[in-house]
């Protein structure tokens, strides 16, 4: 079966879009953080800024590699302030599980029709979930089993 290149062009623009959104999200909330805690948060958010322009880049790449337009577009800003680092993570929580759910459906899109989309879905899938455990990781308190 061949590879539907416009609804998977759709959704790598998708991914691009979150991703991008994803950057600007993580560098915001890294001018955001205060107290002792300040500086591997702030560094972390930076990290993951960077390789969110990263993902943004390779899904960008990957649609012009099928022939479409890059999305000009950027995914949902929240522009909220939030009082606690631990709004932030929250946020991200459901921001970086949106980003698995596009990466799960290029997965579906490209199996066994696109090696190349094929891995950069499950690495990128590993990589995401990763970041979910942790910020699960980060939310929990000491003691918390």
């Amino acid at each position: 079966m061949d590879l539907d290149r416009d609804e998977t062009a759709k959704v790598l623009n998708e991914i691009v879009e979150l991703e991008l959104a994803g950057a600007v999200r993580y560098t915001q909330y890294s001018l955001m953080v205060f107290g002792h805690g300040r500086i591997p948060i702030m560094d972390w958010m930076r990290a993951q800024a960077t390789e969110a322009l990263l993902h943004a880049t390779q899904a960008g790449e990957e649609v012009t590699s099928l022939g479409a337009r890059v999305s000009l577009g950027i995914g949902d800003l929240v522009g909220t302030h939030h009082d606690s680092v631990d709004e932030m993570m929250q946020e991200m929580l459901i921001h970086e599980r949106r980003g698995i759910g596009l990466y799960q459906r290029l997965l579906e899109l490209s199996e066994g029709r696109s090696v190349s989309l094929e891995e950069l879905a499950r690495q990128t899938i590993r990589s995401e979930e990763l970041h979910v455990a942790e910020i699960e990781k980060m939310l929990r308190r000491r003691g918390d089993a």
